[in-house]
């Protein structure tokens, strides 16, 4: 077991929890939920991986990720968000990140993209009915792009596109970063 690495993430509808399972997996080491890590926890690390969803714009716990990442002793952060959103929408994820991360952080901070689903029956009410707003907005246009037309396709019914290859971009950089 790898223990100079924690992933540690928060996730709702269970795409996030997937996700860092599987890079924990992959790089041998612990993945562990937000609620269960204090600044000690991440002290005890050299690399801490951090994920959650991206929701309304942020990546859900990232703030509190990122409070405990800098008391702790821990000497690399690096974040993964999952989403709905197709990993070919690269214009929309780096405007997202931009939410996330300052203008150092986003130089700084290795930040990856792995897209997940929609799972309705895992959400919270107020984000069921946020994203029955969000479809009834879109389907109300006259005139709707091919991506708000699959967009719309895609929010009716829950759907998995998790996929082990989207790791592979972050594992990649950790398992080069520890080889230096």
């Amino acid at each position: 077991m790898n223990k100079q690495i924690l992933v540690v993430y928060k996730s709702v509808t269970g795409f996030t929890k997937q996700y860092a399972e599987w890079i924990a997996e992959k790089l041998n080491c612990s993945a562990v939920e937000l609620k269960k890590v204090s600044a000690e926890t991440m002290s005890e690390y050299k690399t801490i991986i951090f994920g959650g969803r991206f929701h309304a714009g942020f990546v859900d716990g990232l703030k509190n990720a990122k409070a405990l990442f800098e008391k702790s002793t821990a000497e690399k952060l690096i974040v993964f968000a999952t989403g709905a959103t197709p990993n070919s929408a690269t214009e929309m994820i780096e405007e997202a990140w931009k939410n996330n991360l300052t203008t150092e952080e986003m130089d700084k901070v290795p930040h990856f993209y792995m897209q997940g689903g929609l799972r309705y029956e895992n959400m919270p009410f107020g984000d069921k009915l946020m994203m029955k707003v969000f479809a009834a907005m879109v389907k109300r246009k006259k005139e709707k792009s091919e991506y708000e037309k699959e967009m719309l396709k895609a929010l009716n019914t829950s759907y998995d596109h998790t996929s082990k290859e989207y790791i592979e971009p972050l594992a990649d950089f950790v398992l080069g970063e520890e080889r230096r």
